[in-house]
């Protein structure tokens, strides 16, 4: 178990100036390069950042890269949160040693890890001076800890369709994949959450979710996470609506754009039947909804085995895409489309869900009408005659990147939604035993549409 950080402090004003610019100006990273030669290449460490003599203000993530320079290697720090300038002289009020001697000074770049028992003590005491940033701090110790494992059970399942269904809105809203990366990096598990810990294996099972921790979104960033907005009252407050048993929002922003993402889930986990993403642009006036399904690894290659329960969930796409279709010319740019088709599935091969990765799963979007063909008559078999579906016998499938890159630029999805039909939309799926994640995307230079 890791139970060791670094006290790093930049002495050099003008390089804490810049760093502290850099972070503070909305990009949470940086990098630095140090001599730390107890820290091992590659492993995710926690850094404690101070930038005077008397305080120390930031908790973050600290991963060592290559050698850049004569017995210094790179250090990039992530995941930085705001410590509000805590005393030293408070906390060593709370500790039985000095600091100071294990500070390491970025001018010099040399300079060791706390020891186990002093750490602990100092990130306890930084607590009680912090207590509103606890969830935060335990964050970045999660991710400390299971950094490099792979979790398995129900909820990890469950956890990994929210994980791919937010990783891809983000790469559809920012058009690369910079802001997934730096939001999924950062998720972790609550610790009291994981168990049956194999350390040997770097394995563990995702379990004991209880309503409020139930959901992906709840393990990220808390700077990106809202209680409450607007958009959320109108998706999900009509008549006779089932209750929510878990919901969240969190927004991100890029310019005169913004990302509003919703999660709602009307029943507990082990009663949830899959997730759904509703991505809508409003400049567009487009609307996606992809549903996720697990591949399974077999005998000779990783599948998806259709059942009755994808065959109901494509006909209610089917009635919901003949309702919703635009039948008129278009009338704008803006309007045309290679494919006007919004449903799409993605089949997610289930190789477990990692903390402290920013990566997407390599799996396949398919079509609904693709779908269809391939659980029909004609579509590809398994050795003893039922559906199977599996990367080489189902070619035609778009990958992360296509998928993401034909949304963001408006090349398929429907056209012609009006955000009021996307209300009617989100109420039959919400109400279909799945979870939905809701991504409303909004640009104040477009009017709002009705």
């Amino acid at each position: 178990m890791r139970t060791t950080g670094l006290l790093l402090h930049f002495d050099e004003e003008r390089r804490g100036y810049l760093i502290q610019d850099n972070v503070e100006g909305g990009y949470g990273t940086f990098s630095d390069a140090l001599s730390l030669p107890d820290w091992p290449l590659g492993q995710l460490n926690i850094a404690l950042l101070s930038f005077s003599d008397e305080t120390i203000d930031y908790i973050s993530l600290a991963k060592k890269g290559k050698r850049v320079v004569t017995s210094k290697n790179r250090i990039d720090f992530s995941g930085l949160v705001n410590l509000e300038a805590i005393s030293i002289q408070a906390i060593e009020a709370r500790l039985s040693n000095k600091l100071q001697r294990y500070f390491t000074k970025a001018s010099q770049g040399n300079g060791g890890v706390i020891p186990p028992t002093t750490w602990t003590a100092l990130v306890d005491a930084i607590k009680a001076e912090r207590p509103n940033l606890v969830e935060e701090i335990d964050r970045l110790l999660s991710l400390q800890r299971y950094s490099g494992y792979h979790l398995h059970g129900e909820a990890a399942e469950l956890f990994l369709q929210e994980r791919e269904a937010l990783g891809i809105a983000l790469d559809i809203f920012s058009g690369n994949n910079q802001l997934r990366n730096q939001v999924l990096s950062e998720w972790a598990p609550y610790d009291d959450t994981v168990a049956e810990v194999n350390e040997e294996q770097e394995t563990a099972i995702l379990a004991n979710l209880e309503p409020g921790r139930s959901s992906f979104m709840k393990g990220i960033s808390q700077r990106y996470l809202l209680e409450e907005a607007a958009l959320q009252h109108d998706l999900f407050n009509w008549p006779g609506m089932t209750p929510l048993h878990e919901s969240g929002v969190s927004i991100f922003e890029q310019g005169a754009r913004k990302l509003e993402v919703h999660y709602a889930n009307r029943n507990a986990l082990e009663h949830t039947l899959g997730v759904d993403l509703i991505y809508y642009s409003e400049a567009f006036q487009l609307f996606v909804l992809v549903q996720y399904k697990l591949m399974r690894e077999e005998a000779d290659s990783i599948s998806y085995r259709p059942d009755s329960q994808l065959v109901t969930e494509l006909a209610r796409m089917d009635a919901v895409n003949t309702s919703i279709q635009s039948s008129e010319r278009i009338q704008s740019h803006q309007e045309f489309r290679l494919n006007d088709d919004g449903f799409l599935l993605k089949l997610v091969p289930a190789t477990g869900l990692k903390p402290a990765s920013g990566e997407l799963i390599k799996g396949m979007y398919v079509t609904r009408e693709y779908m269809n063909f391939l659980i029909g008559p004609n579509g590809p078999k398994g050795s003893k005659g039922g559906s199977q579906i599996t990367f080489s016998n189902s070619p035609r499938y778009l990958t992360n990147s296509q998928f993401s890159e034909s949304v963001h630029a408006g090349w398929i999805g429907t056209r012609g939604v009006k955000s009021d039909a996307l209300a009617t939309v989100l109420r039959q799926f919400y109400e279909s035993g799945r979870a939905v994640l809701v991504a409303y995307e909004i640009d104040s230079r477009h009017p709002q549409s009705s």
